[in-house]
Order: structure tokens, then C-alpha cells, then sequence
């Protein structure tokens, strides 16, 4: 995992010149466009952003500047890939016509529309899938009324393949789950560019790694959020956090832009939320508190009660009860020993996969 960074001090050099726009004059009859279709596929995309952006320091073809023009200002510069930016992830206003659809620029200005590669008359097709870009969600363990923490990671795989940015929505079932935060992941937390928005069932983000577009993420794992969530569902319930690409206005989909674009679809993983009873480790006599009363009464237990919640037995959280639990117990309450993994200074579920069950804890609500 990684970054790579590209010289950009020509760019830099000339940033002032470039920043005032690009006014060519009509080169050919003007034809037909959509507005902020810069890549000329018929979709107006987080990828026609990024190539707005590019096209200073890494010029590639342009067909159409009218298209480019994503504000209608009469130049393409500086300000057209941030209008759009602001459209496609802050909830600004659209680009002015011709857009959704096809048509003429109803704007006279110095700019033409020379070859533009949409033929206007085939409905654009969707961005490829690549499988060189994983987006992926953790699986999580939680008890009714818990809070947990769920990760959206990130791998790009070795090949060649670099991100320039990236997009995506996560949907939930209401019913199951409350969205109570969301956070940049560990690993954008310095990027040019970081959106996240909350909506009715669910949640999305953008991001950008640089706005210069002179720093990439290399091959790598990448940590690009985190949300939390409250444990609504019943205990037995499995309840799915997925990738969507409905949320928003417009609606921000699963999407990432390599180096100069144009983006693709990247493969993703689901996650799942297995709801479970909740206990506190190591309170296994069930009054609330721990003591020496608890190692006693598990020694005891061991041989002549058969317990709800083994997890709570479970003192060293190693997937079995056994002697070894009430003697960490005790070399934690009287030895200084570390003290029992999670949950144990309050109530929730068991975030370790194990045989041990509980089937209920009545000191836990």
C-alpha cells in the first residue's frame, strides 16, 4: 500500500495562465452534446471531473470544449471540474443546458464542439467492471441496542492499476440498523478531496487523492470509511450492509477513476451484521459486578451447572471454558494481570467467532 507522486513544477509554472481557461476558436460546425461530458461516453461522471482536472498537466484529446464547459461560462478552466465537483457530490445545481440529454449549446461563445464521441442517438452504456478494484465491507457482531463500528476497505490489485479517486454508496435495512455516524477511513485522511453525506438508508462518500491529480493510491489496502451503527433487529437476525448506487441526488454510485479516468466499475463484497444476545465477560455469578465471587463460582460451575452464556465463562476469550478462565479471572482481580477481552466493562455481543453460545444473560438488557 501506497502512494506516487508526479512532478507537476511545469504545471505549477503555469498554473496562473492555465487558471484564466482555455478559449479556442470553432474549429468545425458545432454538434449536438451533453453538458459536462468532457470523456464524450454520454454520461456526465466522476470521471469527466477527474479529466477536467488532468487535462492541464497531462493533456489528452478534447473533442468537444463546449462539453468541457461544465458552468456555461464560455471558458473551459479551473472552475469547470469544481462546478461539476459540486454537483455530483455537494447537492449544487446541474449544468446548464443542453443537459441531461443531447443538444445544441443554446450559448454563443468562442468554444466548438468539434467531434464530440457520443452519438447522442445510443443510450450511453454503464463504465466496464474492472477486478482490478475490490470494494469490500466488513462483517460484524452486534447485540440489540449496541453500537458498532462497520469498515469499507479498499484493495487495488497488483497490476499496473492506480486510483486517482473514487465513489460509493452503502444502503442498510432501517429495520435492523440505525446510522449514527460515518468517518473518513484511516487511510484518506490527508487527501485532496473527502465527501460524506448520510441519507434514508444508507450513506456515501467521495474522494479524491489530489486535486492536482500529482499523488495516486498505488496496488494496496486502503481503509476509506468507517460507519457505526445501532443494533435495532432481533437476536438470530443477519441483516446485510451492501453497496448501492440510488443514494443522493443525483445518485452517487460505486465507481472509481484510475490515473486520467475514464472511471470504471470496481468489483464489490457485501457485509453482513450477525445479531446476537448481549453479556458482559467473566460476570458469570449475574450480578453485575465483577469479583472474586465470579472465579470462585465458575470453578464450581465447571462441574456442576450447565451455564446460559458460555461466552461469559469464556474469561480469556479463547473459544472454550475451561480452568484456565477462573485462573485468569483471578490473576486479573488480584495479580495484575490484563483484563478479560470485550465485552467486559460493559454489555454487548461477542465480536470473537467461536463454538461457545449464549442464549441468555439476564444481567444484561
Amino acid at each position: 500500500m501506497g502512494r506516487c507522486f508526479h512532478n507537476l513544477a511545469p504545471f505549477l509554472t503555469v498554473l496562473f495562465i492555465v487558471s484564466v481557461g482555455v478559449v479556442p476558436m470553432p474549429l468545425a460546425a458545432q454538434t449536438d452534446f451533453v453538458r459536462g461530458d468532457c470523456l464524450g461516453d454520454g454520461n456526465v461522471e466522476f470521471g469527466d471531473l477527474i479529466y477536467m482536472l488532468c487535462v492541464f498537466c497531462d493533456p489528452g484529446p478534447i473533442f468537444c470544449f463546449d462539453a468541457c464547459d461544465a458552468n456555461d461560462d464560455g471558458i473551459y478552466g479551473l472552475l469547470d471540474p469544481i462546478y461539476l465537483l459540486n454537483y455530483l457530490f455537494e447537492g449544487d445545481v446541474p449544468p446548464p443546458a443542453p443537459f441531461p440529454t443531447c443538444g445544441a449549446d443554446p450559448t454563443g461563445d468562442g468554444l466548438a464542439c468539434n467531434n464530440y464521441q457520443h452519438d447522442c442517438q445510443t443510450p450511453p452504456l454503464p463504465p466496464p467492471l474492472d477486478p482490478g478494484f475490490i470494494f469490500s465491507i466488513a462483517d460484524g457482531v452486534g447485540a440489540p441496542g449496541e453500537t458498532i463500528s462497520v469498515a469499507v476497505q479498499l484493495e487495488i490489485v497488483e497490476g499496473g492499476n492506480t486510483l486517482a479517486a473514487c465513489s460509493f454508496g452503502v444502503g442498510h435495512d432501517p429495520a435492523a440498523l440505525t446510522l449514527t455516524g460515518v468517518q473518513p477511513g484511516v487511510d484518506v485522511g490527508e487527501v485532496g478531496y473527502s465527501n460524506v453525506q448520510t441519507h434514508d438508508g444508507g450513506w456515501t462518500t467521495a474522494i479524491i487523492v489530489s486535486f492536482w491529480l500529482d499523488e495516486l493510491f498505488l496496488p494496496g489496502n486502503y481503509q476509506v470509511a468507517t460507519a457505526q451503527y445501532q443494533v435495532l433487529g432481533d437476536v438470530g437476525e443477519v441483516t446485510s450492509i451492501d453497496f448501492i448506487d440510488t443514494l443522493g441526488d443525483p445518485p452517487i454510485a460505486t465507481r472509481v477513476v484510475p490515473e486520467w479516468g475514464p472511471e470504471i466499475t470496481p468489483s464489490t463484497i457485501a457485509g453482513s451484521i450477525t445479531i446476537s444476545t448481549s453479556f458482559r465477560r467473566s460476570d458469570v455469578n449475574l450480578d453485575g459486578t465483577i469479583d472474586v465471587g465470579d472465579p470462585i463460582w465458575d470453578l464450581i460451575c465447571l462441574f456442576l451447572c450447565f451455564p446460559t452464556c458460555f461466552d461469559a465463562h469464556d474469561s480469556n476469550d479463547d473459544g472454550s471454558w475451561n480452568i484456565a478462565d477462573p485462573i485468569y479471572l483471578l490473576m486479573y482481580l488480584f495479580s495484575g494481570g490484563a483484563a478479560p477481552p470485550p465485552p467486559f466493562s460493559e454489555c454487548g455481543a461477542d465480536p470473537t467467532e467461536d463454538s461457545l453460545d449464549c442464549d441468555s444473560f439476564d444481567s444484561c438488557p
